[in-house]
């Protein structure tokens, strides 16, 4: 089956990422078990507890706060990582370090994905499109600069020994434009591929239903029609066990013989 929808591969949404490394003090991170007797006795607890360095996300620590003070709610979000090497093509400080990173949640610039080709094992063009509305970087560029002072803070004094990324010769606005425009990276949140709505030019409707095609509906981070403002995992769950409602009632009343009144759990 061929069907001509202009919706799919539009409004694709992401959350940018900005980074912050610092070097720490001592051997305060994971970056420590890069040694390879360290790796191997964190193997072996794992395999025998189930706990230590193994079984840790690395990012172990986040919040939330504010880069635009009218907001109405946190608008940016921060993931500190116990490693200085865990971003591509940074390498891991001396003493170890930390990577501490900062995202600003609610982009208004909309990207898209096409095909390649006609070849359905080609890969997809994507343009995330990032920053094509001004404010989105205006907005990314307050959360870097959080992320800065608040490693600076003096309660971190006996851990941090100093800014590595993006470093002291990093100070005008343009400084910082720059380097992001070199550091960053998606934050793996993409979304709104596949739009939920109303209108005629939606991809799916209210009940998931794909529109155009009997029988089809789309249960992912890309019906989203805004990617929401935090990691896109609980929400996408969400919309699952949605769906799954509205399939089972579905079912329920074309064919109730089928389906009991109480599914067990």
């Amino acid at each position: 089956m061929v069907l001509d929808q202009p919706g799919v591969g539009s409004n694709l949404q992401d959350h940018l990422d900005l980074f912050v490394i610092a070097e720490c003090t001592g051997p305060h991170t994971y970056d420590r078990f890069a040694k390879p007797h360290l790796s191997a006795l964190a193997g072996l607890q794992y395999l025998l507890t189930r706990k230590g360095p193994v079984a840790s996300s690395l990012f172990e620590t986040g919040g939330f706060w504010y880069a635009d003070p009218d907001a109405r709610s946190p608008d940016i979000q921060f993931h500190l990582g116990l490693g200085s090497g865990i971003e591509a093509g940074v390498a891991a400080m001396p003493q170890g370090g930390v990577t501490f990173n900062s995202a600003y949640l609610r982009p208004r610039s909309r990207g898209t994905v096409r095909l390649g080709s006609a070849d359905p094992k080609a890969a997809p063009l994507i343009d995330p499109n990032y920053w094509e509305d001004p404010h989105d970087r205006e907005m990314s560029i307050r959360g870097l600069k959080l992320a800065r002072e608040m490693m600076r803070q003096a309660a971190l004094k006996p851990y941090v020994l100093a800014e590595r990324l993006p470093g002291p010769g990093v100070q005008t606005d343009q400084d910082h434009v720059d380097y992001a425009c070199s550091h960053a990276k998606t934050d793996h949140h993409p979304a709104g591929t596949c739009r939920m709505g109303s209108d005629k030019d939606a991809v799916v409707d209210p009940q998931l239903r794909f529109n155009g095609i009997d029988g089809l509906r789309v249960v992912d981070a890309s019906i989203m029609p805004r990617v929401v403002s935090s990691n896109t995992n609980a929400a996408t769950i969400m919309i699952a066990e949605k769906a799954a409602d509205l399939i089972r009632d579905m079912i329920r009343e074309r064919m109730p013989e089928r389906m009991p009144e109480r599914m067990p759990t």
